[in-house]
């Protein structure tokens, strides 16, 4: 008879033991038939436990919208460096004119358009980098969002076992404790990770506003020479450089 040899490697030992972990942790809840023995007067640890959640799917739904909002701004950011590289073009023109003119009116005029064009671009460029740290600040207090959903169903699901001990309900000793106190133990941490890089991530975007909006002053410090009567609001050439900064950056979860 032969013998049939089963190699066990390392790599399966391995996804054998994450495929218990992953069992022990989805096993941490209670189904709500096993609270119809409750009374409403021993509820109080899982309305609590309910209003922590309810309150995380507020802020997961505010993040969802702010991440879809955001690509407005990321928008406007395209359209400033393409009116920018229309300036620097229009420059570039003026510039060639002047160096075949030698004339010094001319030769004033592209030093001052390509003065101008150079801080537009600045401009420009500083609010591709603010739309982009912005995006990337969204998105992380979306996950950070995301992670604290996560830690309210722990929580709720470990509420609903103390319920039962506190009420002396016999279903409670089908459940292992130390299982439920797991589960909410690495729910915190993953929000608390998530939270401490979402704050990260709004700080770098509100430095990328401070620097866009600096850089916009210059701009249009740049659009009228010294000496040069200030044009009205509403006419004259287009200094390129955007709407005005939003009020507000990412948020992560209760800010």
């Amino acid at each position: 008879m032969k013998r049939l040899w089963i190699v066990v490697t390392p790599a399966l030992l391995a996804a054998c033991a994450g495929m218990g972990g992953s069992k022990g942790t989805s096993e941490a809840a209670v189904p709500d038939a096993d609270l119809g023995r409750l009374s409403q007067g021993q509820m109080g640890p899982v309305d609590e436990a309910r209003q922590f959640l309810g309150s995380a799917r507020d802020e997961q739904a505010r993040a969802k919208l702010h991440v879809q909002e955001v690509q407005h701004e990321d928008q406007l950011a395209k359209a400033d460096a393409q009116s920018a590289k229309a300036d620097a073009d229009r420059a570039a023109v003026q510039a060639k004119v002047a160096n075949d003119s030698r004339e010094p009116g001319q030769l004033e005029q592209a030093r001052v358009m390509k003065q101008q064009s150079d801080a537009r671009k600045r401009a420009a460029d500083a609010r591709a980098d603010y739309a982009k740290k912005l995006t990337a600040a969204r998105q992380t207090s979306l996950a950070a969002a995301d992670q604290q959903v996560a830690l309210g169903e722990a929580r709720l699901e470990r509420a609903k076992l103390i319920a039962l001990q506190q009420g002396n309900v016999p279903a409670a000793g089908k459940y292992d404790m130390a299982k439920f106190d797991a589960r909410v133990s690495d729910a915190q941490k993953s929000f608390d990770q998530a939270l401490q890089k979402a704050r990260g991530q709004e700080s770098q975007a509100m430095a990328a506003q401070q620097a866009w909006n600096d850089a916009q002053r210059q701009a249009q410090a740049q659009a009228v020479p010294t000496g040069t009567p200030a044009t009205p609001t509403g006419t004259g050439m287009q200094t390129g450089t955007g709407s005005s900064a939003p009020s507000d950056t990412a948020k992560p979860p209760g800010q």
